[in-house]
């Protein structure tokens, strides 16, 4: 009966955890620690010599029960890839079954760059801790391609917000295909079951879509952990900064996920598989699920290769394979500062933050303009348009953060390539 009520209880805590707390560096972790929990409560028993074979195998029984009860909730519940490597190791990834896209690869000389100097750099950054990935592109051709610890081309990472622009991508093919009339529409058209919040009285009755995609939606609370029922009903807005003030909140992509699954009449993932993944022969190795939406902001994972494959559609103008994915006036305006000047921009060693698009970021680099899609914990898409550049970055997001070291590799890799 302890080992039951214990049982029962880590399993609930653990299924809160993952399913309400979706912004943790290791998403699997509950279930491992739970397990050591038990593991630890076992080993003080047999401290006593009664029954201590019974004792053993109730542990182990315990664990199995409380391993198996919360991956099957995992594999309906989508929290994360059930074949996630273990919290607290090297990698934090799963390797991918499908073959990431085939880029051609060449030679950084055949572009006029210096190979010993290049050479050089992919040794230094063996310092860069919690580097896992590095893909340049010139030209559509791989010129470097480098994984750490354990890593490689199959590694699939949570890239977190870079989901973002991933779904402002998605917002703009939704327009194209009439599912979505225009960016400046209201949003509360798109929640016909919620159409009592929307009333004129309600400041998110006047936000746009467009509002949502340049984080000016005017939501007031804190960026973290919500759900699509969460920002309609619960989080405030205030009125007179729709529109007008920058600030950084990750529930307006849910709302734009909710958005494209309602006007769209298919979910998220599957939308996105079936008019931008297929035709750009990529693939997302996950996608994480909460209460019926696909997340819009964050939790996806991806490999190297297949995100810059993503970020190709960007310099190519929306155009693949002689498919217009994306109408170019979209690409144009995510990669146009809407949001010019705000105080939560940074300067940053080499760069500066000057400005946010449709869910896209533009710095500053040595007076030229770099567009980015930057996710939590280092994760990088960077186009360098002028050059017909791209390089794309994956790091571990863990505890042995050392930005201003990070911040200086990264500094020396656009300074090499410019």
């Amino acid at each position: 009966m302890t080992y039951f009520g214990l049982t029962t209880f880590l399993v609930f805590a653990s299924y809160k955890i993952k399913n309400d707390y979706f912004y943790l560096p290791y998403p699997n972790a509950s279930e491992y620690l739970s397990s050591i929990i038990l593991l630890l409560f076992t080993l003080m028993l047999i401290l006593w010599k009664a029954n201590r074979l019974k004792k053993m195998i109730a542990g182990l029984v315990s664990i199995s029960i409380l391993m198996a009860t919360i991956n099957v909730f995992n594999y309906f519940k989508q929290w994360h890839p059930l074949n996630l490597s273990m919290p607290f190791t090297k990698s934090q990834s799963f390797k991918v079954e499908h073959e990431p896209y085939n880029w051609n690869i060449k030679s950084p000389s055949k572009f006029g760059y210096d190979n010993d100097i290049i050479n050089a750099y992919l040794v230094e950054i063996e310092q860069w801790k919690r580097l896992r990935a590095m893909i340049v592109l010139k030209n559509d051709n791989i010129i470097i391609e480098k994984y750490f610890q354990g890593a490689n081309k199959y590694s699939a990472f949570n890239v977190h917000s870079v989901t973002k622009s991933i779904t402002s991508t998605l917002i703009g093919i939704a327009q194209k295909k009439g599912h979505i009339q225009s960016e400046n529409d209201l949003i509360g058209k798109y929640f016909p079951t919620n159409k009592d919040l929307f009333t004129y009285k309600n400041p998110k009755n006047n936000i746009t879509i467009a509002n949502l995609l340049t984080m000016q939606g005017g939501f007031t609370g804190p960026d973290g952990s919500q759900n699509v029922e969460k920002v309609l009903l619960k989080e405030k807005v205030q009125a007179e900064n729709i529109g007008k003030e920058f600030k950084y909140f990750t529930g307006s992509h849910m709302l734009l996920s909710a958005i494209l699954t309602n006007s769209s009449k298919m979910d998220t993932k599957t939308f996105a598989e079936k008019e931008l993944f297929k035709p750009l022969q990529m693939n997302c190795g996950f996608w994480r699920n909460v209460d019926g939406y696909y997340c819009g902001g964050d939790e996806t994972y991806y490999t190297a290769r297949d995100l810059t494959r993503y970020g190709s559609l960007y310099l190519n103008k929306g155009q693949a394979n002689g498919l217009q994915l994306v109408d170019s006036s979209w690409i144009k305006k995510s990669l146009t500062g809407n949001v010019n000047k705000s105080k939560s921009f940074r300067i940053l060693n080499c760069y500066e933050e000057t400005g946010y698009g449709f869910s896209w970021w533009l710095i500053k680099f040595n007076n030229k303009t770099i567009y980015t899609a930057r996710g939590k914990g280092g994760q990088y898409i960077l186009l360098i348009p002028d050059r017909n550049i791209i390089i794309v970055i994956l790091q571990e997001w863990n505890l042995k953060k050392d930005f201003s070291k990070e911040n200086a590799f990264l500094c020396k890799l656009l300074s090499i390539l410019d």
